[in-house]
């Protein structure tokens, strides 16, 4: 379902829409007690869900593909979407479900959590015509592993008509099931901990080559406050340096703001190379031919709005400012 006519879509998610209550406490209970909370918030989450709303407000068209419940929870989420200009027309509403929540405790001094969730009860989105001609419009696709029936379809026609496939491979998610998944996706960006499993190896820049051998034209491996690093498609190792914060409030979200900054500049790249180009030239193909600087942007870029996204509490509300972006960065 293409709202965007007249020009491709940057960026399509599959994956769970939630919504997320953030309490800030001052130590994590240990048995039965009462604390007084030092702040709380209300975000959408979710780690595509997030990272399409990081892309959207630095400017991506980005669409999100899920099925939620009709409840209040629901409507929430719909409308938090459309703060950060996610299109949600072909996220499906199941009559009578519960959508997903979590409630996350903050330690006010660390900025550590302690998750709480509960699953959404509506049933996993049918595949549609809808969907189909949604990812043939899209410049890049991006998953997490949910809702795998549906995404190993979407892997398929995306692979068929040239759209980036992008993966995120957070932590404490990796399976046997992922490997192929894995090794089917173009932009594979994953946290140290999937990493490791996947790959075998502790040493990251050896990960990050293992991965890039297996398939991925990028492959990456964030390692929160030490930065990350990459492999670009013609082989060239790339180490981005953190941007390291005097006092972290909360990282919730920043693997998922990576993800989305790293995204939103691969496809303003690929925006400027289709339209000085013709028009048939296929994403994928584009990815291959981007230059080093450009890969090193998008890199430094998301660096810089994960960091920031850790001096305030949540994955969204704490989003920074493209200018305050730019001028940590030091980028034009």
């Amino acid at each position: 379902m293409n709202t965007f006519p007249n020009e491709m879509i940057d960026i399509v998610g599959i994956g769970a829409s939630t919504l997320d209550r953030f309490i800030v406490v001052h130590h994590f209970p240990a048995g039965r007690e009462v604390q007084q909370v030092i702040s709380s918030t209300t975000d959408g989450g979710g780690p595509v869900a997030t990272a399409l709303a990081t892309a959207g407000k630095y400017g991506s068209s980005t669409v999100m593909i899920d099925r939620i419940g009709d409840d209040m929870v629901g409507r929430y989420i719909l409308e938090d979407f459309h703060k950060y200009n996610v299109n949600t027309e072909t996220i499906q509403v199941a009559a009578n479900a519960k959508s997903g929540t979590a409630t996350i405790l903050v330690k006010a001094t660390t900025g550590e959590r302690a998750v709480f969730f509960e699953r959404s009860t509506a049933s996993e989105p049918e595949f549609c015509e809808a969907y189909r001609e949604l990812i043939e419009q899209s410049a890049i696709l991006h998953i997490n592993g949910r809702h795998r029936r549906l995404m190993r379809t979407a892997i398929e026609l995306a692979n068929s008509c040239g759209t980036i496939i992008s993966l995120d491979g957070g932590a404490q998610r990796y399976d046997d099931d992922m490997k192929p998944i894995t090794e089917s996706s173009h932009v594979v960006i994953v946290a140290r901990d999937y990493a490791e499993k996947y790959t075998g190896t502790t040493n990251l820049e050896e990960a990050c080559r293992v991965i890039h051998d297996r398939g991925a034209l990028i492959a990456g491996v964030t390692d929160g406050a030490n930065g990350s690093y990459f492999v670009w498609p013609d082989g060239t190792a790339y180490r981005c340096q953190p941007f390291p914060q005097d006092n972290v409030v909360d990282t919730t979200g920043a693997g998922d703001s990576f993800h989305g900054a790293f995204l939103s500049k691969l496809a303003a790249s690929i925006r400027q190379v289709s339209a000085s180009n013709d028009e048939s030239i296929k994403p994928i193909d584009i990815l291959r031919s981007l230059d080093h600087k450009q890969l090193e942007s998008a890199a430094i870029f998301a660096s810089a709005v994960s960091a920031l996204n850790t001096q305030g509490i949540g994955g969204r509300s704490a989003l920074p400012s493209l200018e305050t972006v730019l001028n940590l960065a030091e980028l034009e």
